[in-house]
């Protein structure tokens, strides 16, 4: 089928009838999707979206079904919009998706800096606001929940499997098996998530998140997913800001999400390792064998990129002493004894 912006408007038509389509653009077409906006009489701009492959096309039934999900009562308590599907009609062997256009500019993980100040702080209260829905909205509409146990198995088995390869530095396996094997990382109550969040999903306007796209993951999972993006930008401060307005906004509950975000970062670079193995793709593997070296040469040369949480060291009471800067025992007087000879009687 073609993909002219003209011809899926006009296909568009078909999918909502009484779209007024009066001009259309490419709007971000890729090797995987066509995709158009399509301007209508009364000024409104639509998105027409044309999945070209099967993972596409399957990505894109997934997106539909997370944004049915999301019921105008539930948007009502997000502090920034999310699409909505118009209609949809067959297109050859594929499915043409007809829906609302967001507003703003798609993100760039570089936005998240000094530069943009606000930016990381509304990014991070906007990811909070997904967590804080309830989780019967992914449970009502039949998506995947899962708990903190059963998604601690996903990560050891992706673990597992990337350690066979032969192709992970030892240090960083001995890295992620600690964590792993650290059971209060995994004492969190899972929430619901976006599950696939990476910068360009968000619609900016100034500092401030306007919109978020690419909803074919939602579901009950670890909330450190969402976070993990914002682990690869190098504005240290500006991530910190992110972590701390999540925090802010979702309370102290989650003490180790911060850890989890690094786990899940790191461990995508495994994903990758293990998706070029998978498609014997030699270039893929040599990628994210750069990636590895590069990631095993950051956590040596930055004591604060451990992933496991501090271990506070026991104190004794005399070190409790030393601490409070309170006399040690020893130099104490003894109880019911005085520091002054006591009067003849």
């Amino acid at each position: 089928m073609s993909t002219n912006p003209f011809t899926l408007s006009a296909l568009a038509t078909t999918a909502v009838p009484g779209l007024d389509v009066v001009g259309a653009t490419e709007d971000g077409s890729d090797e995987h999707r066509s995709v158009v906006a399509a301007r209508l009489a009364d000024g409104e701009v639509v998105q027409v979206v044309l999945p070209r492959s099967v993972a596409a096309l399957t990505a894109a039934k997934a997106h539909a079904a997370g944004l049915a999900a999301l019921t105008l009562a539930t948007r009502s308590r997000l502090p920034f919009d999310v699409p909505t599907v118009l209609g949809t009609t067959a297109a050859g062997k594929s499915t043409l998706y007809v829906l609302s256009r967001l507003g703003g500019e798609p993100m760039r993980l570089a936005d998240i800096s000094p530069a943009r100040p606000g930016l990381s702080t509304s990014v991070g209260a906007a990811i909070a606001a997904i967590h804080e829905l309830p989780t019967s909205v992914a449970a009502d509409a039949g998506l995947p929940h899962e708990s903190a146990m059963t998604l601690r198995q996903h990560q050891l088995a992706t673990f597992d499997r990337a350690a066979a390869t032969g192709s992970v530095p030892a240090p960083l396996l001995e890295r992620w098996e600690g964590a792993l094997g650290d059971d209060r990382l995994w004492q969190f109550k899972p929430t619901l998530v976006h599950g696939d969040l990476q910068a360009p999903a968000f619609r900016v306007e100034g500092a401030r998140v306007v919109g978020i796209d690419g909803w074919h993951a939602l579901s009950v999972g670890d909330p450190a997913r969402d976070l993990a993006f914002l682990l690869g930008s190098s504005e240290f401060g500006s991530v910190d800001d992110a972590f701390e307005a999540h925090a802010a906004a979702r309370g102290a509950g989650d003490r180790h999400v911060r850890q989890r975000a690094m786990l899940h970062a790191e461990l995508d670079i495994a994903r990758w390792l293990l998706h070029g193995v998978e498609r014997g793709d030699t270039a893929i593997v040599d990628d994210a064998k750069r990636m590895l070296a590069g990631l095993l040469a950051r956590v040596d040369r930055d004591p604060t990129a451990a992933i496991a949480p501090e271990r506070l060291e026991t104190m004794d009471l005399t070190g409790v002493q030393e601490y409070l800067g309170e006399p040690a025992m020893s130099d104490a007087p003894e109880q019911g004894s005085s520091t002054e000879a006591s009067p003849e009687r």
